[in-house]
């Protein structure tokens, strides 16, 4: 294939057109792979361009020159030529497309911007790039991790749970998956001074309470000396995790009730 027409797609960086050919009025199928033909074991670091096989993976992206793109990805499964590592084969990564993602990081940044700065509902934004709900939630979420600055340290963490909408069942490539829209929020909760969100990841398990944490700095986690819940088993878990020297109290409202 003609390198320019990497040129025009904004593949040229990492990838090469294999295969171009129109599906219908709308749309094109577009067949890449990426240029360097080896990869680097992700266990031992051995150089490796020996192919397993090349499996056709569909990647979502943005629409080119007002068309909508089928895209696949022939990805490499290579193997490991070092015979004391334990990885046999792995697949070639790249920037345009992280690991175990079916969407490229240009369509992800697209769909967050759309909904943060059009003040865009989240379902509408995933019907325009034909996602789902959860997939441009997450979008969402990333980008506001980037535009968001570094949580300020407090002596008194707060955490929440918040429900975005009802339980519902969508439709990925994957098949069904059950969205589960709760977020937990992190609050500044120093009762001397003004309370304000520092934080918010997707989920409500104590998975989500270590994650969150373990993003921060270890000046941040060890200032906490107390972290306010209601009586949520699975904070307290993933608090006694992240932040074992920290104590843990119930809010006054669900002790009481």
């Amino acid at each position: 294939m003609n390198e320019g027409t990497s040129v025009l797609l904004g593949l040229e960086d990492e990838f090469t057109v294999l295969q171009l050919e129109r599906i219908d009025a709308d749309t094109v199928r577009v067949v890449i792979e990426v240029i360097d033909p080896e990869g680097a074991c992700p266990e031992c670091g051995v150089l490796t361009s020996r192919i397993k096989e090349r499996p056709l993976v569909r990647v979502k992206d943005l629409p080119a020159s007002g068309q909508r793109t089928d895209l696949w990805w022939l990805k490499r499964r290579l193997v490991c030529r070092e015979p004391d590592c334990g990885t046999a084969t792995f697949t070639q990564q790249s920037r345009a497309v992280p690991a175990r993602s079916r969407l490229t990081t240009r369509l992800r940044e697209k769909i967050g911007s759309a909904i943060a700065s059009g003040n865009r509902a989240v379902s509408e934004v995933a019907s325009e790039y034909q996602v789902a709900w959860s997939t441009a939630h997450r979008a969402l979420i990333a980008l506001a991790n980037q535009w968001l600055p570094e949580p300020e340290p407090t002596r008194v963490l707060g955490i929440d749970e918040t429900r975005a909408r009802s339980v519902r069942w969508v439709l990925e490539e994957a098949g069904w998956t059950r969205s589960n829209p709760w977020m937990t929020s992190f609050v500044n909760a120093d009762p001397t001074l003004p309370g304000h969100l520092l934080g918010l990841t997707p989920g409500r398990s104590g998975a989500c309470v270590i994650d969150w944490l373990a993003l921060q700095t270890p000046a941040f986690r060890a200032g906490i000396d107390l972290v306010v819940i209601d009586p949520s088993a699975p904070y307290a878990g993933g608090i006694r995790t992240a932040l074992p020297d920290a104590r843990i109290a119930v809010d006054k409202w669900h002790l009481v009730a």
